[in-house]
């Protein structure tokens, strides 16, 4: 009897489709280089330049993915925009100690590699690093169709940063009377889409999906501007659970007050609210609703830092008191 012959092909895995992926890699991310990295990708690490402007450098690290936000772009068929999501759930969690991003790398696993999807998803993470002035060093293409089911796969990024050790924000500065701004959101960014794919799933149209799909907002080259003339004691960034759970991580055991009335939440939040007869409270617990990074400042500097960023909204302040948080 003769054996039957196995191969990698033929259980699904294209090397040589994935070879040539690489070279896709290779040739969209040269435009997104910003002179951190040493080589090129495809080798099996990615090397960065540690600027030597700091006199004791530190580095900051992060990962996070997209999350079924994913789901979404795949119902409207556009991969392209995801990619600046991953980058910006990761480089937006890296400046809120400070630190500047130098580099990013990313995991794309899949059932089954499509060229033209992974073109689209890569197209927006060399969006985001170019938005978040970091450069793309490596990463991990997956394909595995026994894990992997249909059209699902997963998307998740890893980013770099670096800060001077005496200039780490922490929280630990934070006082009673100190400001809370926020800077607006693009959207819902990339959390609570387990809750709006269950709103949306009879009942939505091409142009919500399109609302739905705009992409993360990077708040990098704002905020480093700011740290460039302020002092900025504590910052957070809004994403999934809200208020609450992010900014109290960044309370220095103090109390957040933060007034609801300081901004009106943007239509498609409503829309998402209405449809899912969702209240406010929830809203407020899971969705940004509007604003996507606080950062907390004296009254001073809060002043000098409005002047520098407009769209700076004053939403709060801290207080000494029982509680953690609360909505005034």
């Amino acid at each position: 009897m003769t054996k039957n012959k196995f191969n990698y092909k033929d259980s699904g895995v294209n090397i040589e489709e994935g070879q040539k992926f690489i070279d896709d890699i290779k040739n969209l991310s040269s435009a997104s280089n910003n002179n951190y990295s040493l080589g090129s990708i495809g080798g099996f690490s990615g090397y960065v330049e540690i600027p030597d402007s700091l006199n004791e450098p530190v580095y900051a690290l992060a990962c996070d993915g997209v999350g079924t936000k994913m789901r979404i772009a795949q119902k409207k068929g556009d991969l392209t925009t995801i990619g600046i999501d991953l980058v910006a759930m990761c480089v937006n969690d890296l400046i809120v100690s400070g630190a500047k991003p130098i580099a990013f790398l990313d995991y794309y696993g899949c059932s089954k590699l499509d060229r033209e999807k992974g073109q689209q998803i890569l197209s927006g993470i060399i969006d985001g690093c170019k938005l978040a002035g970091c450069d793309l060093v490596g990463g991990e293409t997956a394909e595995m169709p026994n894990h992997y089911k249909g059209e699902n796969f997963d998307l998740v990024g890893f980013s770099m940063g670096i800060n001077e050790k005496s200039k780490i924000i922490d929280g630990t500065k934070i006082a009673e009377g100190d400001v809370i701004l926020g800077l607006p959101s693009s959207g819902f960014h990339s959390n609570g889409y387990s809750l709006i794919n269950e709103v949306i799933e009879n009942n939505c149209d091409d142009e919500l999906l399109n609302r739905l799909l705009v992409p993360t907002k990077i708040y990098v080259k704002e905020i480093l501007e700011l740290l460039a003339s302020v002092e900025i004691k504590g910052m957070a960034h809004i994403t999934g659970g809200g208020f609450e759970e992010n900014l109290s991580r960044a309370s220095n055991g103090l109390t957040i007050n933060i007034d609801r009335s300081k901004w009106h939440m943007p239509e498609v939040f409503e829309e998402i609210q209405k449809i899912g007869n969702i209240s406010t409270d929830e809203m407020f617990g899971v969705f940004n609703c509007g604003i996507g990074y606080a950062v907390i400042l004296s009254e001073e500097n809060a002043k000098l830092a409005k002047e520098i960023n407009l769209d700076l909204i004053e939403i709060g302040f801290i207080s000494d008191e029982e509680t953690i948080f609360k909505y005034i």
